[in-house]
């Protein structure tokens, strides 16, 4: 596939994947700077198409939900998903700035955060910075981690498939690492 076409399919996959919920993104991100990692120019293309393309995604979802709230709301309600949004309207009156951040890095975090802050209606200018740089902390992990699985392997298969392993096992270990927190927290609440 030439640059061009891989770039524009990068740019769709990462836009479509930030505006609908649990569309796995960070993988095809680290599998597309894995490819491209023959390029330092290639490479920062590549974390600037994804920074660019999350945010717009964001912004798309969090419209979504605050003008489709009358039937997101009575959905979320009744669905197993309930509880993280709770958690993540919890996060919003600690410390929103943070939640949306921490949100956007933690492997099912982002769509329980951008539910919450849509159903709240949340100002778009106070959400803007924040997913600013939450999106480029994001896409900075996940374009280095497939520039590093593609330095570590020089054929393209084994790049993609170091990175997406790479990739798994940062979102494994977050979520392990979260976990853990929760529990600490809890024995410490009782």
């Amino acid at each position: 596939m030439d640059p061009v076409r891989g770039h524009l399919t990068l740019a769709l996959w990462v836009l479509v994947g930030s505006a609908i919920p649990f569309v796995p993104t960070g993988e095809v991100v680290s599998a597309a700077a894995a490819v491209g990692s023959y390029s330092k120019l290639n490479a920062w293309l590549i974390f600037l198409i994804t920074w660019v393309c999350s945010i717009i995604g964001d912004c798309l979802l969090l419209l979504q939900v605050r003008f489709g709230a009358r039937w997101v709301g009575p959905w979320v309600e009744r669905s197993k998903f309930a509880p993280r949004v709770a958690q993540a309207q919890q996060g919003l009156t600690r410390n929103s700035f943070h939640a949306i951040v921490t949100g956007r890095l933690i492997p099912g975090g982002r769509t329980p955060v951008i539910a919450a802050l849509g159903l709240s209606h949340f100002p778009i200018r106070r959400f803007l910075p924040a997913t600013v740089l939450a999106c480029g902390l994001w896409a900075g992990i996940y374009s280095s981690v497939g520039t590093i699985g593609g330095r570590i392997a020089h054929h393209p298969v084994w790049a993609t498939v170091i990175a997406i392993t790479f990739a798994i096992s940062i979102g494994v270990g977050v979520q392990q690492l979260q976990r853990l927190w929760q529990e600490r927290r809890a024995r410490r609440d009782n």
